[in-house]
């Protein structure tokens, strides 16, 4: 009203009330560890630090692969692996694991001691075993990150993902693949993809690698979210 004294005031919306942070537990590739794993992921990490919290792993034993050659451990920190192959071939092409039960049960130690995880994160081996924990024990997780992963060729271990060959498993998962990956190439990778029935696929121009390129921190972050919201 005209020379009312009392300005009205403007409307105030309710904000949304913020969401947790995620818990994701993250696995690293073979003949890496955790805090090597840790500082590849840092483009990534950086990008998602207000939606996620990260829990980097040690796979339990050392890495033994014949083709690994001289790894320097004084910048890279031991060499572990999640399993060991018993013709020292790479993981992605050996038929005969040894040592998996371990790493199973220290996963799921840790998700009892440090947990619980909403989703797990894994580069490689550690991708591929993410998968397998995500088909052989539903409820660990409930979403997967997997880059570079692939479909096991150990027999044993295969049997879950061959099952889900044929009737996909409905855990959400964000699959990264590289179109110049030699040691998981994008057929083999996108196999395992095919696992899932609902997977986000994001392909990058490189190599065996997490890359840190503003598409895939959005790509993966947009995926995230949605974990959040669901």
């Amino acid at each position: 009203l005209r020379g009312s004294r009392h300005a009205i005031e403007p409307a105030v919306m309710p904000q949304a009330p913020a969401q947790p942070k995620l818990k994701l537990l993250c696995l690293h590739g073979y003949a890496q560890n955790g805090q090597f794993f840790r500082e590849r992921t840092g483009a990534v990490r950086k990008q998602l630090k207000s939606v996620c919290e990260f829990t980097f792993l040690d796979a339990p034993r050392p890495a033994t692969g014949e083709f690994l050659g001289q790894i320097d451990e004084a910048t890279r920190g031991a060499p572990l692996g999640w399993y060991n192959t018993r013709d020292g071939n790479r993981p992605a092409l050996s038929s005969s694991y040894d040592g998996l039960d371990e790493s199973l049960e220290l996963i799921r130690q840790t998700c009892q001691s440090q947990g619980p995880f909403d989703g797990v994160l894994g580069f490689s081996q550690g991708a591929t075993l993410a998968a397998l924990l995500c088909l052989s024990e539903p409820g660990l997780f409930g979403f997967a990150l997997l880059f570079a992963g692939f479909v096991p060729r150990d027999a044993i271990v295969r049997a879950p993902f061959d099952a889900a060959a044929a009737a996909p498993n409905a855990t959400p998962t964000f699959h990264c693949l590289g179109a110049s990956d030699a040691s998981v190439p994008p057929d083999v990778a996108r196999s395992l993809a095919s696992c899932f029935a609902s997977p986000a696929v994001f392909e990058h121009a490189g190599g065996h690698v997490v890359p840190g390129n503003a598409p895939l921190r959005n790509a993966v972050k947009d995926f995230l979210r949605a974990r959040q919201l669901s």
